[in-house]
C-alpha cells in the first residue's frame, strides 16, 4: 500500500462564458484558456498580459513611497562625490539586492562600497557594530537592502552622526519604522506601491530604475534570482520581471550567472524557475551560510569570464561542503527525532554548523511533517532555526514564552532563536503545549490541487508547449498538477545511491516515463502487488541525445494492495533488527531476549499487544507464527503498509525427514533392550546407534512420551513394558511437527512471489 502525502482535490470548474471569450479573443487552446481563467485572468487585457510579460507593463517607480526622496539624495550625493556604503544581506535576495544597487550607483559614477554582514559574526539585519566601522572609514550615506526596517536604534545612532540613511526593504514592517531619510518598501504605511509583493531585489531594481530614469533592464536577471530565491508570489510585477529576467539569462547571461550555470549543468537556452530554484539559489545561498557573502556578490557583480570561473569554482566547493554538512546533520537529527513523541520537535546537539540549519529543519518536517526546531549548542547557548507546518503558528508559539529567549524572530511558517541551553526542556514543554492550545492536528494533510486527469497520450510536445506558455510558476502561481492511473509499473530503479527514483508506468494508452527525486523509498513499494495505482505530477520533458521526450515530475503517489520486503533469514543478527519498522514477535521468550536489541528506529512488539495498534508502517514479522490463522488475524486487525516478513526459526523442521512406521518400530525396539539410557549424555550416540538424526529422534520421543511408550525420570529413559496400542500420528507432538512443517514450506521455503500471493491473500477481509 502506498499512503498519499496530501489530500489530492480537483480544482473547481470555470466559467465557460469567460473560457470562451479567451479562446475567441485571443486563439488559445482550451486548456490554457481554463488555467488563465482559473488563476484570474479572465478579460482578454489580463490574459494577454500574463501571456505577454513586458518592460512597458511594469508599474512605474515613483508610485513608491519616498522614491522621490531618495532619488534626490543620492542625486545630491553624487554632485558632491559623497562615499555611499550599500548594506546587504547573506541570502541570494540580499546579494542581488546588493549588486543591482551597486551596479547603478557605480553606472552613475558613484563613489560606492558594498558590505555583507557575516552570517556567523554580524548576523541578520542592521548591526551597529559594523555602521560604526562602517562609518569610521568615512561612510556619508548609506543605503539598505533587503534589510534594515527594523533598525530603528541603528538608524537613530546614524543620524546622531549625521549620515542619512535610506532603506530599501521588503519585509514585515515593525510597530515603530526607523527615522531614515527615505523609506522604500511596497507596504509603506504612508502609502503602499500598486503591488506590494515585491522581493529585496525587486525593490532595488525600481530604485535603480527611478535613478536611471528607465527600466533597469541590464539588472532584470538579477531581480528574477532574488524573487525566485526568496519565494515572492509570481504574480503582478514580480512575474514580470522573472520572465523577462530569464529571457536575459537565456539570452546573454552575465559571466557569473553563465559560471554558475556550468556548474549546475545547465545549458543556457533552459534556464527557468526550476533552474533557480534548484540549481542557482543554493548555491549562492552556500556562500551565505559557509562563508563571506562578499564573495556572491563579487561573482554576480565581475564582467571577467575568469574571474567567474574561479569564483563559481569556490561557490561548488562551498555546496559541496553544505550538503556534507547537511547529511551529516540529519542523520544526528533524525536519531533525535525518532525519540521523540511530541508534536513539535526541539533537537540540538554539539557542533552542527548553524549556517545549515534550516535546511535540516526543512528535511526534518518533509520527513515527519512535524514543526521542527534544530539547534546548535555552543559553549551554554542554543542557537538555530525552526520550520513549521500549515496549522502551527510557529513564532506566535515562540513569543508567547519571550522568557526563554535572548533573541527570536521570524514568522508563522520559519524562525530563528537563541536561548541558554538549559532552556531547552522548558522551550519542548512550552511547544508542546502551544501545539496543544493551537489544536495542531497533524493528521490533517496538505491539499494539491489536481488542474486534470492525464493518460499517457496527453505528454506530447503540443501540449507541452502550452504549458511552457504559461510559465514562469512559483508561489503564488503553482505549475499545474496532473494525476495519472497506473495500471503497472516496469523496471523501478533507484538514483543516485537510493534518494531517486524512476520507472515506467503503464496507462491506457501506452508507456509513461516517471521521475521522483527525492523519493526513492518508493522503491520497495512499487515492487509489490499494487492495485488502484494513481500518480500526481508535473509535466516535464527530457532530452537526450537529441532526442525528447515527456514525462511525469512525481510529487505524490497512493495505491492500495500489499508491498513486501523480504527480509528472511536463517541467521538473526543485530542487522535484522536495525530497519525502521515495528518488529512483532510470536514468541514470547524471543521477544523477551530480543526486544532491547531492535534498531533505535524502531520497535518491539510482543504479538497480544500489536492488536492495540490500528495501523503500522512497516510489520516486521520476526518468527513464526503459532498457525496461518493467527496470521491471519495479526494482518487483517493490523493493516500495514509494507510487510516484512523474517520469519526466523532456531529449528527448522522442513527439511527433517518424516518418521516412518519402521523408524518408529527401530526405536521401540531399542528402547525395550535398554534400560536407563542416559538422555543428556548418551543422546547423540543413540542417534548414532540407531543411524538417525537427532531431531527425527528427539520428535519420536516426544511422541513416545505423550502416548506413554517410555518414561523419563531424572534424565534417564525407560519402557513401559505395556503400552496401549494408539495411534501415533494423532499425537499432539507430531501434528505440532506437521504444522511447523506447513508453516515453514510456505513461509520459509517458498518463492518471494509464492510468499507474497500468500500474505496478500491473508490481509484481505473476507466480505
Amino acid at each position: 500500500m502506498i499512503e498519499a502525502h496530501n489530500t489530492w482535490t480537483k480544482e473547481a470548474p470555470v466559467d465557460s462564458k469567460q473560457v470562451t471569450q479567451l479562446v475567441e479573443a485571443l486563439g488559445l487552446p482550451t486548456a490554457v484558456a481554463q488555467f488563465l481563467v482559473r488563476r484570474g485572468y479572465q478579460t482578454p487585457a489580463a490574459a494577454q498580459h500574463y501571456l505577454q510579460p513586458s518592460i512597458a507593463a511594469l508599474h512605474d517607480p515613483n508610485q513608491m513611497t519616498g522614491m522621490q526622496t531618495a532619488v534626490d539624495r543620492i542625486m545630491t550625493a553624487l554632485d558632491q562625490n559623497e562615499h555611499i556604503v550599500v548594506y546587504g544581506d547573506y541570502d541570494v535576495d540580499g546579494m542581488t539586492s546588493t549588486a543591482i544597487m551597486t551596479w547603478a550607483l557605480e553606472l552613475l559614477g558613484a563613489d560606492v562600497e558594498y558590505f555583507v554582514p557575516d552570517r556567523q559574526k554580524e548576523g541578520y539585519g542592521p548591526n551597529l557594530a559594523a555602521y560604526q566601522r562602517l562609518a569610521a572609514e568615512g561612510m556619508q550615506l548609506l543605503i539598505t537592502v533587503d534589510n534594515g526596517i527594523t533598525g530603528v536604534d541603528e538608524v537613530a545612532w546614524l543620524k546622531e552622526q549625521h549620515i542619512d540613511t535610506i532603506i530599501t526593504d521588503h519585509h514585515a514592517l515593525p510597530a515603530q519604522l526607523p527615522e531614515a531619510y527615505a523609506i522604500l518598501h511596497p507596504q509603506n504605511p504612508a502609502g503602499p506601491y500598486p503591488f506590494t509583493g515585491l522581493s529585496g531585489a525587486g525593490v532595488a531594481f525600481k530604485l535603480a530604475s527611478a535613478l536611471l530614469e528607465a527600466p533597469a533592464d541590464e539588472v532584470l536577471d538579477l531581480a528574477a534570482l532574488g524573487a525566485v530565491a526568496d519565494v515572492m508570489p509570481l504574480v503582478d510585477e514580480n512575474r514580470d520581471l522573472v520572465a523577462l529576467g530569464l529571457e536575459a539569462m537565456r539570452a546573454a547571461p552575465r559571466p557569473g550567472v553563465a559560471a554558475l550555470l556550468s556548474q549546475a549543468g545547465t545549458s543556457q537556452s533552459e534556464v527557468d524557475e526550476t533552474s533557480i530554484g534548484f540549481g542557482l539559489a543554493p548555491r549562492l545561498n552556500a556562500i551565505g551560510r559557509l562563508a563571506n557573502p562578499m564573495l556572491g556578490v563579487q561573482l554576480l557583480l565581475t564582467e571577467d569570464e575568469d574571474e567567474a570561473q574561479s569564483l563559481a569554482e569556490q561557490v561548488e566547493t562551498l555546496n559541496t561542503e553544505r550538503k556534507t554538512l547537511v547529511a551529516d546533520i540529519l542523520q544526528a537529527a533524525k536519531e533525535q527525532a525518532n525519540q521523540q513523541e511530541s508534536q513539535v520537535l526541539v533537537l540540538a546537539g554539539h557542533g552542527w554548523h548553524e549556517g545549515v540549519l534550516g535546511i535540516v529543519a526543512s528535511h526534518i518536517v518533509e520527513t515527519y511533517r512535524k514543526p521542527t526546531l534544530v539547534l546548535n549548542i555552543d559553549q551554554g547557548k542554543a542557537k538555530g532555526s525552526g520550520r513549521s507546518v500549515a496549522g502551527f503558528d510557529l513564532i506566535a508559539a515562540l513569543r508567547q514564552h519571550q522568557e526563554l529567549f535572548t533573541a527570536v524572530g521570524g514568522h508563522a511558517g520559519a524562525a530563528g532563536m537563541t536561548l541558554p541551553e538549559e532552556n531547552l526542556e522548558g522551550l519542548r514543554q512550552a511547544l508542546q503545549t502551544a501545539a496543544q492550545d493551537q489544536a495542531l492536528d497533524l493528521t490533517q494533510k496538505p491539499t494539491l490541487q489536481i488542474a486534470d486527469q492525464l493518460s499517457a497520450i496527453d505528454f506530447n510536445a503540443q501540449n507541452y508547449s502550452y504549458l511552457r506558455a504559461l510559465a514562469p510558476f512559483g508561489e503564488g502561481n503553482p505549475e499545474p498538477l496532473f494525476e495519472v492511473a497506473l495500471s503497472a509499473v516496469l523496471n523501478p530503479k533507484t538514483m543516485t545511491e537510493g534518494k531517486h527514483i524512476r520507472f515506467t508506468g503503464q496507462t491506457q494508452t501506452g508507456t509513461l516515463p516517471v521521475v521522483g527525486f527525492g523519493q526513492g523509498d518508493l522503491y520497495d513499494d512499487l515492487r509489490g502487488q499494487l492495485t488502484d495505482l494513481r500518480v500526481v505530477g508535473k509535466m516535464s520533458a527530457n532530452t537526450y541525445r537529441g532526442q525528447t521526450t515527456y514525462q511525469l515530475l512525481l510529487v505524490d503517489s497512493q495505491a492500495q494492495g500489499l508491498t513486501l520486503l523480504d527480509w528472511r533469514t536463517s541467521k538473526l543478527t543485530q542487522q535484522s533488527l536495525a530497519q525502521p519498522a515495528s518488529y512483532v514477535f510470536f514468541n514470547q521468550r524471543l521477544y523477551n531476549q530480543l526486544k532491547d536489541r531492535v534498531g533505535s528506529e524502531g520497535q518491539a512488539i510482543w504479538i497480544d499487544d500489536a492488536y492495540n495498534y490500528t495501523q503500522l508502517g512497516t510489520l516486521a514479522l520476526v518468527d513464526l507464527p503459532e498457525s496461518i490463522g493467527q496470521l491471519q488475524t495479526l494482518l487483517q486487525v493490523v493493516p500495514a503498509k509494507r510487510l516484512a516478513p523474517i520469519f526466523y526459526t532456531p529449528t527448522s523442521v522442513y527439511l527433517q525427514k518424516i518418521p516412518s512406521k519402521n523408524d518408529y518400530a527401530k526405536v521401540y525396539r531399542f528402547v525395550q533392550s535398554f534400560k536407563n539410557v542416559d538422555l543428556k549424555g548418551q543422546f547423540k550416540m543413540v542417534a548414532a546407534h540407531l543411524g538417525m538424526d537427532v531431531s527425527m529422534l528427539k520428535l519420536i520421543f516426544k511422541v513416545f512420551l505423550e502416548v506413554n511408550f517410555v518414561t523419563i525420570e531424572n534424565g534417564f529413559l525407560n519402557s513401559n513394558p505395556t503400552p496401549a496400542p494408539v495411534d501415533l500420528e494423532a499425537t499432539k507432538a507430531f501434528k505440532q511437527f506437521m504444522v511447523q512443517r506447513e508453516l515453514e514450506a510456505k513461509l520459509i521455503y517458498s518463492s518471494t512471489g509464492e510468499l507474497e500471493a500468500l500474505l496478500n491473500k491473508l490481509s484481505k477481509q473476507e466480505n
